[in-house]
């Protein structure tokens, strides 16, 4: 593994491919992730924008990679200090470092988050001079979370999500192990690497976990944008920009089809442009609606995350859950169809 300078290099290098700059900053935050590898990665997804197509922005590289350099260049002064005190009480003869200062020892001790989507939004410098601030003066109370200072009864804090060092708990956490970048239960980690995520524009309704329906606008009017349908934890459209309407439309379809009574056999199902590389066909029980899905051999370039071709997916949905989402969902898409 090259050292943090070199892939920052990388990712500011505009002459690179794009994929390699991208691999260049995983790097980059397997080297420093204070909130764990997966939540800093969403971090920098979110805050710096950066698109599943990066070639629509590829300068996000650089705003993640600068971010990110920012705070570590904060953590590095603070590891460095430590280092120089800890030599010259080794001269003095104190062997053992001060438990207070146990945080030192592993930066995701700093302000790990177990769910990658739920951490702080504020820039990495911020949060990590306010938690090295909190830390130094060994004076945070157990309920105060030190990264957004909300009220904690338990953690990790349920407002910023970060898990973050406590004395009682050097060297282990209060369940007996160190914490671990383990999957979160909301977005699967696959979206989020590939940069498909919710920003902070994005509207919708349902549950992921059974039927979802989300809109991120990207045009100033709010007409076109990416349209996302998750069913059962799976993002089946492939996150290109396309019109709202169609796909409002479309919608509804699903709902009227959750309303109606009675069974019904499988047939077609037609989503619209972004679900084109998918061989889609829905089919109605009493209570649930199954959609299957596999990705068509011959479509050249379908989006990471579908599955692969040949492989057939088969979800059970409830129609209520069908239903839910198109409830949630509809006023959040007519705030931008005016007209309807």
């Amino acid at each position: 593994m090259s050292s943090f300078p070199a892939q920052a290099a990388r990712v500011r290098d505009a002459k690179l491919p794009l994929r390699r700059r991208l691999l260049a900053l995983r790097e980059c935050v397997l080297h420093f992730a204070p909130y764990g590898f997966r939540a800093t990665w969403h971090h920098l997804v979110v805050n710096a924008g950066l698109p599943v197509y990066l070639e629509e922005d590829a300068d996000s590289l650089v705003r993640a990679v600068d971010e990110l350099e920012e705070a570590r260049q904060l953590w590095l002064a603070e590891t460095h200090a430590y280092k120089s005190r800890r030599l010259q009480e080794k001269a003095a003869g104190r062997r053992q470092p001060r438990r207070s200062e146990g945080w030192h020892t592993w930066l995701e001790w700093l302000a790990f988050c177990p769910d990658p989507q739920l951490h702080p939004r504020e820039r990495l410098v911020t949060v990590v001079h306010r938690l090295l601030t909190a830390y130094r003066s060994e004076a945070t109370s157990a309920d105060v979370c030190p990264a957004c200072e909300a009220p904690r009864p338990s953690l990790p804090c349920l407002s910023c999500g970060v898990y973050s060092w406590s004395p009682a708990a050097y060297p282990r956490n209060p369940a007996g192990v160190q914490p671990s970048d383990t999957p979160g239960i909301g977005l699967p980690w696959q979206l989020i690497w590939h940069r498909a995520v919710p920003r902070d524009t994005t509207v919708g309704g349902g549950d992921i976990a059974e039927l979802r329906a989300e809109f991120t606008p990207t045009s100033q009017d709010g007409l076109f944008g990416i349209f996302q349908l998750y069913v059962r934890n799976v993002a089946v459209g492939d996150a290109t920009t396309t019109a709202l309407y169609p796909h409002f439309q479309d919608l509804r379809n699903l709902y009227d089809a959750a309303e109606r009574p009675g069974s019904r056999g499988p047939e077609p199902l037609i989503l619209g442009d972004t679900f084109d590389h998918l061989e889609m066909t829905l089919e109605t029980t009493r209570q649930d609606m199954i959609f299957a899905f596999t990705t068509r051999p011959e479509w050249g370039a379908p989006p990471p995350w579908a599955p692969w071709a040949g492989r057939r997916m088969r979800l059970l949905v409830r129609r209520s859950e069908v239903i839910n989402a198109w409830r949630e969902a509809e006023p959040q898409f007519r705030q931008f169809l005016t007209w309807l």
